[in-house]
């Protein structure tokens, strides 16, 4: 159960970085729609009955201000 090979080892460091490649690629194309439906958010917005002047504090509301720590 302790004893390892090198290529068990060498496994272990390509299926990382593959999952690391899947991850970097899924943001990639997460943040590309995020930012394609910003630019496209004004002409859109009022195929979903949304008003053209709606803003994020409107959605999620005022935040209260957060104490500062010295």
């Amino acid at each position: 159960m302790g004893i390892h090979t090198k290529n068990e080892g060498v496994i272990v460091v390509v299926m990382a970085l593959a999952w690391l490649l899947v991850a970097v690629a899924a943001a990639l194309v997460v943040g590309s729609g995020i930012r394609m439906a910003d630019r496209h958010a004004p002409v859109t917005d009022h195929l979903a009955g949304l008003p053209a002047n709606l803003t994020v504090n409107d959605v999620l509301g005022r935040h209260a201000p957060q104490p500062t720590i010295r």
